[in-house]
């Protein structure tokens, strides 16, 4: 099976990857939007779990090579790549931050899909199904792994911004693996640098963006809603698509306005925001203004996105954290913070007509903290 990828090129499976790619399991895929709702704002951002699962499977079958792995285990590695999304429920992490607390996270439901039915009968004519799950997990899932280094590529062209731009190459040829971890030489570390700095940039004005989180935070209620009134289940998301999802709750008493404002793009509004620091119970916050105003107030707390950086560099004095090596990725939690607003929403006509009174509330509750 060929491949044309946007990224990578040509990528080629042998029969056993094309038999799993073909299953409906990992078909559905292409109906699983890689960046949820951000098509919302920026437009181009239909790209799907599919592309990004095939992009990450050549990826870590060319990180496997150049570490020296013998074919065989290369191609276990490569099968790993392939499958390591296909337990994302409709709307991907997005749908997960709801869903997880009900079925688990896409890790756990896709080793379930990989150890029963389609997936495991085909994987088994050559392997054993363990080999397969958990083995790799440096290779895919670490600061410099295979996954971060596709979406991070394949997010940035398909939003048309310029921050997601890093040297692959130059990564993938100069890490190693020293005491049982993928680590990087020291020749790679400007090219480490970029893409964590890279990793920062996108969620700072991709991922979190303002009418990102704003659509998001909806969405969340539209699922929510959904479930709470038995709509769906939160088992249902499992099987289903993004625009089948989107539909099913529209129906749904309690979350369908949500759902409908998302498929008219009748978005909630800013009407204030605040630093994250000092702001105390959002919830709490958010129950009492609507409760005094008789409408519906969204607070957004902003999510911790920063995610303790763990890679090591090859030094001729033996492995280094690169937080200790590099001033600029020491910065980045900080320059996290410094960004990190919450905030305040409401439908259009309720920002203009309590606009003033909303945030005058706010501050009083933030005042009796």
């Amino acid at each position: 099976m060929m491949i044309k990828d946007e990224i990578h090129g040509t990528v080629e499976f042998n029969e056993l990857e094309g038999m799993i790619i073909d299953t409906p399991e990992f078909q559905r895929l292409r109906r699983i939007k890689q960046m949820s709702i951000t098509y919302l704002v920026y437009p181009g951002a239909n790209h799907t779990r599919f592309e990004h699962s095939l992009g990450t499977a050549y990826l870590s079958w060319v990180i496997a090579n150049r570490l020296g792995f013998e074919e065989d285990e290369a191609r276990k590695v490569k099968l790993a790549g392939l499958l390591h999304d296909i337990g994302h429920t409709a709307f991907s992490h997005e749908g997960e931050d709801v869903l997880k607390k009900y079925i688990g996270d896409h890790e756990r439901i896709g080793k379930r899909k990989i150890v029963e039915g389609n997936i495991a009968d085909i994987i088994s004519e050559n392997y054993k199904v363990d080999e397969i799950l958990n083995k790799y997990g440096n290779i895919i899932e670490s600061d410099l792994g295979s996954d971060r280094m596709d979406y991070l590529k394949r997010d940035a062209l398909n939003t048309g911004v310029a921050y997601g731009i890093i040297d692959i190459d130059r990564i993938v040829h100069t890490l190693c693996i020293e005491e049982d971890e993928l680590c990087i030489g020291k020749g790679g570390l400007e090219a480490a640098e970029y893409l964590l700095v890279a990793r920062f940039m996108m969620f700072s004005t991709v991922y979190m963006h303002k009418t990102v989180r704003i659509a998001t935070t909806m969405l969340y209620r539209a699922i929510e809603g959904a479930i709470s009134d038995n709509t769906l289940k939160a088992k249902d998301f499992i099987e289903l698509d993004d625009a089948g999802a989107l539909v099913a709750m529209s129906k749904s008493e309690k979350g369908g306005k949500y759902a409908n404002a998302i498929l008219q793009r009748k978005l909630y509004k800013e009407v204030c925001s605040f630093l994250k620091e000092g702001f105390e119970d959002p919830k709490r916050i958010e129950t009492e203004i609507s409760k005094k105003l008789g409408c519906d107030i969204i607070v957004d707390y902003p999510q911790q996105f920063f995610k303790p950086i763990e890679l090591k560099v090859k030094t001729n004095d033996g492995l280094k954290p690169i937080t200790k090596l590099s001033k600029l990725v020491q910065s980045l939690k900080k320059a996290e913070e410094e960004r990190m607003r919450v905030l305040v929403l409401a439908d259009e006509k309720i920002r203009n007509e309590y606009g003033d009174k909303i945030r005058k509330l706010v501050s009083n509750e933030m005042g009796s903290n």
